[in-house]
């Protein structure tokens, strides 16, 4: 792409950067047997002249409890907690993982208050991360980095990576992945407790102990939970858990679904929406990422569950697609069902992130915000919004009821990483948008609103400014985005780039 190559040419990296030097060669040719040693070399190689890839390094340590100076002026009706989690150990000696899904999870805490603007972060102590950082080194194989000689990995909680969100639930966080069991920790000191087990207190027990469990799930305006997990025979596991975090119900979808990346879903009032999106694997491909292909002769699948019974009730076959993320969707009053999701015209994105570890910054696909229509009398309908588009959020009390507002990340001068803020009026297709600009990497943005009235309120998020190596964390009025941050804090140092948060409020 041609605003990609200007990108370059400013930043002074040409085309033919991501070739080897000759006095490398001889080391790369002894690591191929390797591949986590040969992503290790190339990564710490393409460093040296491609600044992006800071956020991409990951860390050693947790980071102490330290106030942070603050730009501009915190709002005095903004208090409570910021949490977010994301992959933060990337590498081990010399070895670097294929895939950025694969790091250790680190929940990252912003505490506001009158006092000022306070930070700490800590990795959660899976039982995997306590034994390889103890031993210094990898120890078992992850979904795409296979080692020669792993430790037994038994159970997808062998390897739970606990790194990609994190949801208060009855007084305490659940670290969440995708393939295995929620990790509870402590709210205020993020000390792990350790794996949850969905069935206790419960009429299930020991039942669903270790069942997969996404980082998605969706809370009710009451704090009903929903979520799913999705199995390798194909099967999804519903959930329906109350606000104190007990299951009240489990059932399975016979779907017949072996694409990967199910990531995430949907609620309305009185429906789930299981979106399967247009991806098969490749068998022969031992890898869970890699594996992962786009079928554009393969309808995207909208599943409708009761959400009374957790069985299906319909299903709609869309154009082919592919998202990691929606942002909501509700039901009118004739019975069709509006959703949005930042929709990709392929898979090319989630291979992106496994070029990036190597250190290449390669071309990805983008997502665009589109809406989606399904009708009562079966037939479809999809409007797109122009502008790129990921991480989708809307106000929390509006979760699964109609809303007018969505936030979502963007790109407007970068396409190494999201650079932009922005909200859509989902009625009129207005957007207001706010640019950090190529020189920062930009994290998710969360609403944040004590007063449960749409575009009220305020979006918090974190943003990493290359040329400073710093992390800030920004405060915008969510109704005047475009007027940049109202409120600023930096950390010291920069922080790894992670995925998902919430706000739990004070």
């Amino acid at each position: 792409m041609e605003r990609r190559q200007a990108i370059k040419n400013i930043l002074g990296i040409s085309v033919a950067a991501a070739v080897t030097p000759l006095p490398a060669l001889a080391k790369l040719n002894i690591e191929q047997s390797d591949p986590l040693k040969l992503n290790a070399t190339l990564f710490n190689q393409a460093l040296k002249s491609e600044p992006n890839l800071l956020g991409f390094i990951g860390l050693e340590d947790n980071i102490a409890p330290q106030k942070l100076p603050i730009e501009g002026k915190l709002p005095s009706d903004f208090s409570g907690t910021f949490y977010r989690n994301g992959p933060a150990i990337h590498q081990r000696q010399d070895q670097r993982y294929l895939h950025l899904f694969e790091g250790d999870g680190m929940i990252q805490q912003f505490s506001f208050s009158s006092q000022g603007i306070a930070h700490q972060a800590k990795f959660v102590n899976t039982n995997k991360f306590e034994q390889e950082q103890k031993a210094g080194k990898f120890l078992f194989s992850a979904p795409d980095s296979k080692l020669e000689n792993t430790l037994p990995v038994t159970s997808p909680d062998t390897i739970n990576a606990a790194n990609t969100n994190v949801l208060p639930v009855n007084g305490e966080l659940w670290a969440l992945w995708e393939g295995g069991s929620a990790t509870s920790l402590n709210a205020e000191t993020l000390e792990t407790k350790g794996l949850v087990n969905l069935g206790a207190h419960s009429k299930y027990g020991n039942a669903l102990k270790g069942l997969a469990f996404s980082a998605h799930p969706k809370v009710d305006p009451d704090g009903t939970i929903w979520n799913f997990g999705s199995t390798a025979t194909g099967d999804i596991v519903l959930y329906h858990i109350n606000n104190k975090g007990i299951t009240q119900k489990v059932n399975i979808l016979k779907t017949n679904y072996h694409g990967g990346m199910l990531h995430d879903f949907l609620v309305t009032d009185k429906h789930l929406l299981i979106i399967l999106p247009s991806l098969k694997r490749d068998r022969r491909n031992h890898r869970l990422f890699n594996a992962v292909e786009f079928d554009k002769n393969l309808p995207m699948r909208v599943l409708v569950v009761d959400k009374n019974t957790l069985t299906l009730k319909r299903e709609y076959a869309l154009n082919a697609g592919f998202a990691f993320h929606f942002g909501n969707a509700w039901e009118d009053p004739q019975g069709n069902i509006r959703f949005d999701a930042s929709l990709y015209p392929n898979v090319d994105n989630l291979h992106y992130l496994s070029d990036i570890m190597k250190g290449l910054i390669s071309e990805a696909g983008h997502a665009e915000t589109t809406f989606f229509t399904l009708y009562a009398n079966g037939k479809t309908d999809q409007q797109t919004v122009s502008g790129i588009s990921e991480f989708p959020r809307i106000y929390d009390h509006l979760t699964g009821l109609k809303n007018k507002m969505l936030v979502t990340l963007s790109s407007v001068e970068s396409d190494v990483w999201s650079d932009s803020v922005r909200t859509i009026n989902t009625e009129t297709g207005k957007q207001d948008t706010f640019v950090y600009g190529k020189d920062f990497l930009v994290e998710e943005h969360i609403i944040v609103d004590k007063s449960q009235h749409e575009g009220k309120g305020y979006l918090v998020g974190t943003a990493l400014h290359i040329p400073s190596q710093r992390t800030c964390i920004n405060i915008f009025k969510a109704s005047h985005v475009s007027d940049g941050p109202i409120c600023r804090a930096w950390l010291p140092q920069f922080l790894p780039l992670g995925f998902h948060g919430n706000f739990l409020h004070s």
